[in-house]
């Protein structure tokens, strides 16, 4: 699910003249606590767990990035949201890995207690849906790029 895009700035870059990875990971934990809250009607989520953080390609100055989210996991207090990110290139209408990793969020009380998530049914479901959707359609960009 395409939770944010944005434009990557000049005052985002580091000194490699790309995008300083801390930046890019800090989208994307802001991407996986707003997933968190679409999914359920709790008010808050804390970050448990960062795993696999891969940066598969660098993002420069004036390139717009996509970041979407899948649910890969739902527990009783806590979900793993896997998010890839992409450059998308409105000219060609194109699109480029370049990050990916997965979240552990946690729902948590007003006292930073884990509590049970309650679950949106619609949104989970419209999620997977929309996550299948993206897959057929990369697949058959994939097809068309080798015939």
């Amino acid at each position: 699910m395409l939770i944010s895009r944005e434009m990557v700035l000049d005052q985002d870059i580091g000194l490699n003249g790309t995008l300083f990875g801390g930046d890019m990971m800090a989208r994307m934990d802001m991407v996986a606590g707003i997933t968190a809250s679409l999914m359920s009607r709790n008010r808050r989520f804390v970050t448990l767990k960062v795993s696999e953080l891969i940066f598969h390609s660098p993002v420069r100055p004036g390139e717009i990035i996509e970041l979407y989210a899948t649910v890969t996991r739902q527990g009783r207090t806590s979900l793993t949201i896997q998010i890839e990110v992409q450059v998308y290139a409105p000219v060609t209408d194109t699109h480029r890995d370049v990050t990916s990793g997965e979240f552990v969020m946690v729902a948590v009380d007003g006292n930073g207690q884990a509590e049970t998530i309650l679950w949106k049914a619609e949104m989970v479901q419209e999620a997977s849906a929309m996550h299948q959707a993206r897959k057929a359609r990369q697949g058959q960009a994939g097809r068309k790029n080798k015939g």
